[in-house]
């Protein structure tokens, strides 16, 4: 099973459309064994799939931290680690244990890593001790950016973090950078060239294009595959994910 972190510290950067439509295109166009884990408080791909339940009872991903057994939920041919606010509580606690802290995603995908062949972590745009967990049970990371110069500065700031983390997950890699809701803009053109020249990862050539039926897919909760195929971000997700996998071949 490879496990893919989905990751920026910045909001508001299609994170979480990133993630749930990663996980269902490998599930229904490739026929991947997929587990979707929402790793953020905010639950919003727990709400997208309909198993948010508003903090009355433990998520699943609260379990996994609290090294119990989680729920898990079963949406679009892929399986689901829920989430809500009870996460945040479990992660307040694990951080004053005094056993170790940063290996109870990993543990927990250990034992069921036979019955994927991808794990997609949606996480929060914070550095909670989820956040470590997961980039510690990861293989890759690929970070979401919409071309402004906060996020700019912000793909600098998660990379470091990254990079500090290798030190308890050696063979993490940042798989790359894929640009979100991308416009043609001479601004976003020479955004996108400084980005280019100057990081020294990798930047996917496939940009996620800005789309107003995104929004309204997360109202239908229909990922784009299904509620708009033919929308430029759902062509665009489509030839993302057929360019990550031919990577990993």
């Amino acid at each position: 099973m490879k496990t893919i972190a989905i990751i920026n510290l910045k909001g508001g950067v299609a994170k979480s459309t990133t993630a749930i439509n990663m996980a269902t295109l490998l599930a229904e166009k490739y026929g991947k064994r997929v587990l979707l884990y929402d790793n953020d408080p905010q639950g919003n791909a727990s709400q997208f799939f309909g198993c948010y339940d508003g903090g009355e009872d433990t998520c699943g991903a609260a379990e996994v931290l609290r090294n119990d057994i989680p729920l898990r939920w079963g949406k679009h041919r892929i399986d689901i680690i829920n989430a809500n606010i009870s996460l945040l509580e479990a992660d307040n606690a694990l951080r004053v244990s005094t056993e170790r802290q940063d290996n109870r995603i990993k543990e927990y995908l250990q034992v069921v890593e036979s019955e994927f062949d991808y794990c997609i972590i949606d996480n929060p745009p914070a550095l909670l001790m989820c956040t470590i967990n997961a980039l510690c049970a990861a293989d890759e990371v690929i970070i979401p950016v919409m071309l402004d110069n906060w996020a700019l500065d912000g793909v600098e700031t998660i990379i470091a973090q990254v990079e500090e983390l290798k030190a308890l997950n050696e063979g993490l890699q940042i798989a790359g950078i894929l640009l979100t809701n991308y416009r043609k803009t001479p601004e976003n053109e020479a955004a996108e060239k400084w980005l280019r020249e100057k990081c020294e990862y990798r930047v996917f050539e496939t940009q996620i294009r800005r789309s107003d039926k995104v929004t309204a897919a997360t109202y239908y909760k229909e990922p784009l595959e299904k509620y708009s195929p033919r929308s430029a971000a759902a062509v665009t997700y489509r030839k993302f994910v057929k360019e990550y996998l031919k990577d990993d071949e």
